[in-house]
């Protein structure tokens, strides 16, 4: 039999309310789990900034110095509001090598997103390697989330489970198959604008129907798995 946690207890760790028809995937867990409104911004506006600015000036250091601008000023805001500065100082560092890449003798422009491939192509392999040895990430998902133990001894829910991680592994090669060719091409503007729509948009619904189904496979019916 599969394990299950008290769903009250996952549901606070989650910050995700009871209501009358049970546990459910609402709009503020949604941002939550995103970052929420702040950690969205500073997941897009950098990109999105130094795209328009680049198309205007055609300059890559006015489109770097925006953009890193624009980074400090969420650290700032983070720190005004006594909040952890870990992501903003994470984005940053991040935006900083992509400025170098960016700015170096013999770069280019679309070389400020290079750094963003790699993360991708990361995320994949750790996916792809955590299904090709029986490990799904999902699985620790479903347990941290769900508290769903012993579902590697399930060949059911194990296969689930190792769907939902290779759906994620095709969004990560999504990102790379769309924006590779595009900074192969040198359309900045065109690799901007995929990062946008592929950045937390994506993610956004990625993340919900990974919830779903993730819910739907470690269902508390009576103690008993659903299916």
């Amino acid at each position: 039999m599969i394990k299950m946690s008290d769903p009250d207890a996952v549901a606070r760790r989650l910050g995700i309310e009871k209501g009358e028809n049970g546990f459910d995937l609402n709009r503020q867990s949604l941002l939550a789990g995103i970052g929420g409104p702040l950690g969205i911004a500073e997941a897009i506006l950098p990109a999105t900034l130094f795209s328009i600015v680049f198309a205007v000036t055609g300059e890559a250091i006015a489109a770097v110095g925006v953009a890193a601008a624009s980074s400090a000023l969420f650290i700032a805001i983070r720190l005004g509001q006594r909040k952890s500065i870990v992501q903003a100082a994470v984005g940053a560092a991040a935006i900083a090598f992509a400025a170098f890449l960016a700015l170096r003798d013999g770069g280019q422009a679309a070389d400020y997103f290079v750094p963003g491939f790699f993360t991708n192509g990361a995320y994949a392999l750790v996916f792809l390697v955590s299904v090709l040895i029986r490990r799904p990430v999902m699985g620790y998902g479903a347990q941290l989330l769900f508290g769903l133990a012993n579902w590697r001894s399930n060949k059911a829910v194990f296969s689930r489970l190792r769907t939902v991680t290779l759906v994620w592994v095709g969004f990560f090669l999504a990102r790379l198959a769309v924006q590779l060719p595009l900074y192969f091409a040198g359309q900045v503007e065109l690799l901007a604008a995929s990062r946008v729509v592929m950045g937390a948009p994506a993610y956004a619904g990625l993340l919900a129907l990974t919830w779903i189904l993730l819910r739907r496979i470690a269902k508390p019916i009576d103690g008993r798995l659903e299916g």
